[in-house]
């Protein structure tokens, strides 16, 4: 949808299925209460959440392109844009509380995703975030 799209980092791959069900689950709950803005700042709130405990150790930039690209797959290139650098105005008094809970649960699941890939690695030997190819090896030595 977005220019960020044709370079989607590889980062994102793992979270892109749960920014998906949560675009689904916003639209589902909010899009006859809150305006357009509103929800989009609602996904951007949720996919922050979500990227916070693999990235909250790396540059600013990065995570920052981490959610950029992940808010790309369901919005415009302007949405996303104006939904990570602005707040809409309420329309709502329970819009804020409703943030909080969405970049929570975002955070949740987030450490629920690392905790996998973790322990992923720890009962396999193998790198969850590591290229498949690099983790079959070189197929001739395989083969003797």
């Amino acid at each position: 949808m977005g220019p960020f799209r044709d370079t989607q980092l590889p980062e994102t791959q793992i979270f892109a299925p749960k920014t998906e069900a949560a675009w689904a689950a916003l639209q589902q709950q909010y899009a006859n209460l809150l305006t357009v803005a509103e929800i989009d700042h609602l996904l951007a709130c949720f996919v922050f959440g979500l990227t916070s405990p693999a990235f909250a150790d790396q540059e600013a930039d990065l995570h920052f392109n981490v959610c950029r690209t992940l808010m790309a797959i369901k919005l415009p290139p302007e949405r996303v844009e104006a939904a990570l650098h602005s707040v809409p105005a309420p329309t709502q008094p329970w819009v804020e509380s409703a943030r909080q809970i969405i970049e929570s649960k975002g955070v949740q699941m987030g450490s629920a995703l690392r905790r996998d890939a973790f322990n992923t690695e720890n009962t396999t030997g193998v790198d969850a975030n590591s290229n498949p190819k690099e983790r079959l090896g070189n197929n001739e030595e395989n083969v003797q």
